[in-house]
């Protein structure tokens, strides 16, 4: 009978971290956390996901999740809302269309959600205050979204429905930025091995390189995974963690198995649990080739698709009625190809620019901007090949080893043509290294084997 109000209720159990509320990990470097330039929140207002530790899936946080998660606690109660919530399809729900009937609620109900954005307003008051003395005045400012300043004495229905409007944005917003963060993470890892490599002399760099294609190529040796949320994909779970027989696949059945609460539907983490065998193919947590963060990205990616795919009415969650929907629609399809997966994406030899995790373009852009952040220079990326050393000393030296290959008449002349150069040296002084070779190269011309000097770059190849 609670069912309609638990898609009401959901939106707490996805976007507060459960009890006990630890205190949140520092945030990632200001290199790696996506900007957010396309979206206006008030000054700590916006929302975002707690950094997973150890490839624990990681939490969402909005700084008005408390304020949220009484609300729903509090309109649980009242008998006569809850009834109105039974009779109302779940997407006039989930659009807020419930907020007309916080007009129904008993008077100490009402009361209660009065004094919970009284309570509200003085948090938000003070959270404004220390913007406006941190930023020295209130230019920064932007108006709190999830509740109804206008009517700032009582709890009403704009306030219910701007709740959930605010919650259902901020939880998308928050799959953006972790798509947005896990881009700039691996454009980063890019950057530091590619400058890594620039700095190494050639066999060591080839070595390096080496060994980074064959640890790719360990991780990316696995079977092919099945298609998120796929017929094949699904019986494969029923098989080997339901222990059922494969040929006696039920789709009631297997929903109310994998429906670990009994709410009657799926939620971020039962839908997250079903891909648990497909990510074990690809990834190992004692395994140094795979990157526990790819692991939870990879999860996150194969979730949002099977979203996408079966959630109709757009609540962030999977139904019964969806789920057997969806079923039906696939037993009359063709079934879906292989999962492509981040490590395919990562390697842009196998798949276009739509389907990479980020672009070459993109990634000459990260680079440039990261290497001036780190102060590397603009030769960052560019590989350190030994030069000809720069002093008119060693140049002595240089042409003598090459000469020597070259043939038998340079040897008794070379210190002959250096040890008179008391002049050029004199001459030379002022001018860059490059230049003085080149004017010194102009007189000499007439001794035989000093034309070879040019060929100096050569040297060493």
């Amino acid at each position: 009978g609670m069912r309609p109000l638990f898609i009401l209720a959901t939106l707490v159990v996805v976007a507060v971290a459960p009890p006990p509320r630890r205190e949140a990990p520092p945030p990632p470097p200001p290199d790696v956390r996506p900007v957010d330039a396309q979206h206006n929140y008030p000054a700590g207002e916006q929302p975002h996901e707690q950094p997973n530790v150890n490839g624990q899936r990681p939490q969402y946080e909005f700084t008005y999740s408390k304020y949220l998660e009484e609300v729903v606690k509090i309109l649980e109660t009242d008998p006569v809302f809850s009834e109105k919530l039974r009779s109302m399809p779940e997407e006039d729900i989930k659009e807020g269309k419930i907020a007309d009937h916080v007009d129904s609620i008993s008077d100490p109900i009402a009361q209660r959600l009065h004094t919970l954005k009284v309570a509200e307003l003085e948090r938000l008051r003070e959270s404004l205050a220390k913007q406006i003395e941190a930023d020295g005045g209130a230019h920064n400012i932007k108006m709190p979204q999830h509740l109804d300043l206008q009517n700032w004495e009582k709890f009403g229905k704009e306030d219910l429905r701007l709740l959930i409007k605010q919650t259902v944005a901020d939880m998308a917003e928050i799959d953006r930025q972790r798509a947005e963060g896990f881009k700039q993470y691996e454009m980063q890892k890019k950057a530091e091995e590619d400058h890594k490599l620039a700095q190494m002399q050639p066999d060591e760099r080839a070595k390096a390189k080496h060994e980074i294609e064959e640890k790719e190529k360990r991780h990316n040796e696995h079977e092919k995974l099945k298609h998120p949320g796929s017929r094949d994909q699904l019986e494969e779970v029923w098989e080997e963690s339901d222990q059922m027989q494969k040929d006696s696949f039920d789709p009631r059945t297997f929903f109310n198995l994998h429906d670990l609460n009994g709410d009657g539907m799926w939620n971020s983490e039962e839908l997250e649990a079903l891909f648990q065998i497909e990510l074990d193919k690809m990834y190992n947590e004692t395994n140094p080739d795979d990157d526990p963060r790819e692991k939870m990205e990879e999860m996150a990616r194969m979730r949002e698709h099977v979203v996408r795919q079966m959630d109709k009415n757009e609540d962030r969650m999977i139904s019964l009625e969806e789920f057997l929907q969806d079923s039906e629609a696939q037993s009359q399809q063709k079934a879906p190809e292989a999962w492509e997966d981040i490590g395919q994406q990562l390697d842009h030899n196998q798949v276009g620019p739509e389907h990479q995790v980020y672009t070459d373009e993109e990634l000459r852009k990260f680079e440039e901007e990261y290497a001036k952040q780190q102060g590397w220079g603009s030769d960052a990326y560019q590989p350190v090949d030994t030069p000809p050393p720069p002093t008119g000393q060693q140049h002595v030296q240089q042409p003598e080893v090459q000469q020597g290959t070259h043939a038998p008449p340079p040897v008794q002349q070379q210190p002959v043509v250096h040890q008179p150069p008391a002049p050029p040296v004199q001459v030379h002084a002022a001018v860059p290294p490059q230049q003085a070779q080149q004017q010194q190269a102009v007189p000499v011309q007439p001794h035989q084997p000093i034309h070879d000097i040019p060929k100096d770059p050569a040297y060493g190849i």
